[in-house]
């Protein structure tokens, strides 16, 4: 969905991202396309109701999140499930060193 944002000059509204938008206008959003939450099954059909969902909810959107983002944190995630993080590292070398005293070494 395209984003508009003010011209300075004309005070019309400009697509974002055009030689005449400087950044530093409001933002104008369209409507989002209605879905249904995962979460409680009923149908989100404008940004108000979005906004009061996650809140209510404790979840974000992730159209919120740049790609980059998104990307460290599936690593972060994948290097947690397969035990491959500082504290996975400490926990295994504190077993070790458990192991080592229980049997004298």
């Amino acid at each position: 969905m395209p984003t508009y944002v003010q011209d300075k000059n004309t005070g019309k509204f400009v697509l974002k991202g055009t030689e005449t938008d400087d950044g530093r206008w409001p933002v104008v959003h369209g409507d989002i396309e209605p879905f249904v939450s995962p979460i409680t099954k009923e149908v989100i059909s404008d940004r108000g109701q979005l906004r009061r969902h996650n809140a209510k909810h404790g979840v974000t959107d992730s159209r919120d999140y740049s790609e980059e983002f998104i990307a460290k944190r599936a690593k972060q995630r994948d290097d947690t499930m397969t035990g491959n993080n500082p504290q996975a590292r400490k926990e295994r070398i504190e077993i070790i060193n458990q192991a080592m005293r229980e049997r004298g070494i």
